[in-house]
């Protein structure tokens, strides 16, 4: 057998045994998904974070709360995993801008252990995303000079047959 011809055989080898071994993104993907999870209970945790998000909020800082009664459904995962996506909008008070709201967030769950929070502000604004298990995450960003927006994504799950993921849940 010449040198080439072994390169390749080892080669093919190789390939054949990593064929068999799961890819990190195959369990992620396992990992991912919630298992159990409605539609109706993911739309609630990801609700119900909002609501915590806005309650670590100054009363001072907030003049009004307007959370969105439906949302969409993203996938999150090749095998019919979806997230229920949905949204909160924060006016704030006079005196208080979107940046000192995104610091207030990003210490509030600074030492948290469920959500994991990161500064994302780019050059379209202040924002901080918090990012929650099986895939869920929220971001806390600017929506106008007197606002906020709270978007949610909820822990992924996997949409039962015969519900479509076209429709505002």
């Amino acid at each position: 057998m010449n040198r080439a011809t072994g390169m390749a055989a080892a080669t093919a080898a190789v390939l054949m045994l990593v064929g068999c071994v799961p890819s990190a993104d195959e369990d992620r993907t396992v990992e991912k998904t919630r298992p159990g999870l409605t539609i109706g209970e993911a739309k609630r945790v990801a609700q119900g974070v909002e609501d915590a998000i806005v309650a670590k909020l100054p009363e001072t800082m907030v003049s009004s709360v307007e959370q969105r009664a439906t949302g969409i459904l993203l996938p999150c995962d090749a095998d019919r995993g979806y997230q229920w996506t949905g949204r909160t909008v924060v006016t704030l008070t006079e005196s208080t801008s979107p940046e000192s709201v995104i610091d207030e967030v990003l210490t509030a769950y600074g030492d948290d252990d469920e959500f994991r929070p990161r500064d994302i502000t780019d050059s379209v604004g202040p924002a901080v995303q918090l990012l929650g298990p099986y895939g869920s995450g929220y971001i806390v960003g600017r929506r106008a000079a007197n606002a906020v927006d709270v978007a949610s994504f909820s822990p992924c799950f996997v949409l039962p047959e015969g519900s479509s993921p076209s429709i505002e849940y």
